[in-house]
């Protein structure tokens, strides 16, 4: 078997031999000889020991040209594992007999030349760490279990055709029936006889005549000894237009500080918190009362982005500023919706009515660190590094990314332990599952090893894409601008770049393009369109292919973008660092809302660019709207940029008409192809203005201009050869209520834009 089918049969657990069903259970009594949390796999065994079960395996590997031997080097024998090539084409393959577990192992690998070397197997995504040193890793399920493995799947309009077969566990008994079901809304039924049936080892499964929304098949197999093979999961959707992650809007809400739906759940304020750090109410009932009215699909919201739903410490922390747990990055608990969000069925509920909607929902899912009263943390101590404080004097975020700590009260996890990493990543296989999610929003990548991202993708990859719908794994990997020379923004690139890929994330947060454009030019003037387009260009160059990136003009780590573009340094009083105060016993006090319409004019423009720019042929971007910019919420640093989200009844006129602009954006975006798919050509570029066209492959195109200038401005534009329109083409203004016309004669285009404004045209 190639090492690449042999991935997908492997658990952590350590299982034992047995004589028959009712002893066929896990055991964890072995002594944790190598104090990682697992069960020791090379304890001498007594008379009470049961005796193992062994597992043989195929392995089988396709080595570069010129090697003349190849062994492979492991945990699960104290010898190296001679493999041959008994063909001549350089796959060199061999038998291996272990216990089920998780081990590591390196390539003991020999060129022509005679010259010998250790090497991790590049192509096995799953890694370990042994003696201190990343090698790969094989998690070898309980091999006298039946496997039922998919050997068809076919995606159709209203339904899906799967195929699967049964094989036997050592002890070869043969299959007695499948058991198979359809899950929709968190609920099951089994397959009827005309939609599953089994002929011999195979199960063929017709589903049609289904209606839109997210659906699962489960399927096992049991044996004639009893014995049950682990489920196979098949997620898949209805919808009358396809969804891609690369062309989504995604909406991040932090629940506690989004909509209060049920009162009944708000806890008492926290000892020693100040009030704008606290709980505020915020909760599930309260998202799903704001996607059954609506509210995201005016937006063109096709994903939410839910911020940490673990129970949290109840502590405070911080002196005369103290902080409560409301953001949810405080957990002591691995599997428990805390009950001041609401409670299991409530997060069911949010679900099943984001998916009727079409709308896919993301868990953001904390690897690097937990709270010091964590329920890991107190059984497994061992699985966890106290350290300096991330920041500090010689404690660089980046140059310390692993060994520091956020805070004294929160331990990092250590994933060069394997149980740690394995049991974290058990934890978010299950909140995938329980709760039928779509994705993770991977917090802090850079503040954990490697592995942690390889293991986590490879795992969830396997148990639930075999229906080809792709969870998406979206990772934070916070890193900064080095300026105007590109050379000091290269390792800024290769830091986020290197998570990214088939065997690791899907995509991540373009800090770089952040950093250098967003505030910058939208806000501060310091740079212009030209400026703003060189950067998004260096984007699509250095970021790897196909990888899904999402752009933002802020978060809930940044101060707001319309605070920024009030205080620019206008003048007294404006000082741009008065938009960086977190506390109004601060001197000067907190920023306040805006006063007058440039700063909504400004977040307009930049909310204009944020959803018609860019794609490439192999590079995606998607956008993230942090709850509130969508009308233009104020303030300042943590917690003021967190203020509680207000119904569109209480903002005034100049929320509102930011709102409904950006829900033009967000139609137009959804009715044009090339706004979500095109590739990003430049037409032209001044100081203040940009002019750029999206266009995909079909010949779909899109033209965006925006003005940045505080007046208005007349331009006279000469299309490139490269934009694929009519010389003569009349365009439609897909941001007007009246959708007027302009016409290109000659393939030039006179157009005059108002002052802050954004005009998109397409035939």
């Amino acid at each position: 078997m190639p090492w690449i089918q042999l991935f997908t049969l492997l658990t952590l657990t350590s299982l034992v031999g047995c004589t028959s069903k009712a002893e066929c259970v896990l055991d964890h009594s072995l002594p944790d000889a190598g104090g990682d949390g697992l069960p020791s796999q090379d304890v001498e065994p007594t008379l009470d020991t049961p005796r193992p079960t062994l597992c043989t395996l195929t392995l089988s590997y396709a080595a570069p040209e010129g090697t003349q031997a190849v062994a492979v080097a492991a945990e699960w024998q104290t010898e190296p594992l001679e493999l041959k090539d008994n063909n001549g084409d350089g796959v060199f393959t061999g038998e291996a007999t272990m216990e089920p577990g998780f081990w590591g192992y390196q390539l003991d690998v020999t060129d022509e030349g005679g010259a010998r070397k250790l090497v991790r197997h590049t192509e096995n995504p799953t890694r370990k760490y042994r003696d201190g040193v990343e090698v790969s890793a094989l998690r070898v399920a309980d091999c006298r279990l039946p496997t039922v493995h998919k050997t068809a799947f076919f995606k159709e309009q209203d339904g899906t055709q799967i195929t699967l077969r049964f094989s036997p566990g050592m002890g070869h008994a043969k299959l007695a029936r499948f058991h198979s079901e359809l899950v929709i809304d968190h609920v099951s039924r089994p397959l009827t006889a005309n939609e599953a049936q089994a002929e011999g080892d195979e199960l063929q499964i017709s589903l049609s005549g289904l209606t839109p929304g997210k659906y699962t098949v489960r399927v096992s197999a049991e044996d004639e000894t009893g014995l049950r093979s682990e489920s196979a999961l098949f997620p898949f959707w209805i919808e009358s237009e396809a969804f891609h992650w690369q062309d989504a809007l995604i909406y991040m809400v932090m629940i506690d500080r989004f909509r209060d739906g049920k009162p009944a759940n708000n806890p008492a304020p926290a000892v020693g918190a100040h009030p704008t750090a606290d709980y505020r109410g915020g909760d599930l009932v309260g998202i799903t009362q704001s996607i059954e009215e609506g509210y995201f699909e005016q937006l063109g919201v096709r994903a939410l982005w839910l911020s940490p739903l673990n129970r949290n410490s109840d502590a405070v922390y911080g002196g005369a500023h103290g902080v409560s747990a409301y953001h949810g990055y405080w957990p002591i608990s691995a599997r428990e919706v805390d009950p001041r969000y609401g409670s299991a069925d409530e997060l069911k509920a949010l679900v099943q009515a984001a998916h009727k909607r079409g709308i896919r929902v993301l868990l953001d899912f904390v690897i690097n660190h937990v709270h010091v009263e964590h329920e890991y943390r107190i059984q497994h101590p061992h699985w966890f590094r106290e350290g300096c404080v991330c920041g500090t004097e010689g404690c660089g975020w980046t140059e310390r990314r692993l060994d520091c700590v956020f805070a004294s009260h929160m331990p990092d996890v250590n994933w060069q332990q394997p149980a740690a990493g394995e049991t974290m990543i058990a934890d978010a296989l299950w909140w995938l599952e329980t709760y039928d999610l779509d994705g993770l929003r991977v917090d802090a990548v850079k503040h954990v090893e490697d592995l942690a991202i390889f293991n986590l993708s490879a795992q969830v990859h396997q148990r639930f894409e075999q229906g080809g719908t792709e969870v998406f794994l979206l990772g934070e990997t916070a890193m900064g601008w080095g300026g105007d020379d590109i050379i000091n923004s290269e390792e800024e690139y290769k830091t986020i770049s290197r998570y990214i890929g088939k065997d690791a994330l899907n995509g991540q947060f373009d800090f770089v393009l952040y950093h250098a454009s967003a505030y910058r030019v939208f806000a501060y003037d310091d740079y212009g369109m030209t400026h703003l387009d060189y950067w998004t260009h260096e984007s699509l160059k250095h970021y790897p292919a196909d990888a899904v990136m999402t752009r933002y003009i802020g978060s809930h780590d940044t101060s707001r973008f319309i605070t920024q573009a009030t205080y620019r340094g206008q003048g007294a009083g404006w000082e741009r660092v008065v938009a960086n105060r977190a506390w109004e016993s601060e001197p000067g006090g907190l920023p306040l809302k805006p006063d007058s319409a440039e700063p909504y004019d400004r977040a307009r423009l930049a909310l204009s660019w944020l959803l018609t720019v860019p794609g490439a042929p192999l590079l995606y971007y998607g956008a993230l709207l942090y709850y509130g910019d969508e009308y233009g919420e104020y303030g300042g640093a943590d917690p003021d940029n967190r203020h509680m989200f207000r119904l569109p009844s209480v903002r005034d006129s100049r929320e509102n008409a930011l709102f409904d602009h950006l829900a033009r954006l967000g139609k137009a975006r959804q009715k044009l192809v090339a706004l979500r798919r095109g590739a990003y050509l430049t037409v032209a570029s001044t100081d203040a203005f940009l002019c750029f066209a999206r266009q995909t492959d079909a010949g779909e195109v899109a033209l965006v201009l925006l003005n940045r200038s505080g007046e208005s401005a007349q331009h006279t534009i000469t299309l490139p050869a490269e934009v694929k329109l009519p010389d003569d083409a009349v365009l439609t203004r897909q941001l007007s209520d009246a959708l007027e016309t302009l016409e290109i004669k000659g393939r030039v285009l006179d157009v005059t834009l108002p002052p802050y404004s954004a005009m998109v045209l397409a035939p």
